[in-house]
């Protein structure tokens, strides 16, 4: 029996109030890697808008 198919068994044999838990964080985990994906993007995003405020004359707001 591979992992995957033990994971299913046992969380079939689960109350519903630890398959909310489960879902939950399984989606949480998800959001977390979408985020790490984008860390090294982001800094860059920032930099680049305070550029384009101070083109426009705006005074650059923190974020």
């Amino acid at each position: 029996m591979t992992t995957e198919q033990q994971l299913i068994e046992e969380i079939r044999r689960q109350p519903e109030d630890v398959l909310r838990e489960v879902w939950h964080y399984l989606r949480f985990l998800d959001h977390q890697r979408q985020e790490e994906q984008w860390a090294d993007v982001l800094p860059g995003r920032e930099v680049e808008q305070e550029v384009l405020d101070s083109l426009d004359g705006n005074a650059s707001s923190p974020r």
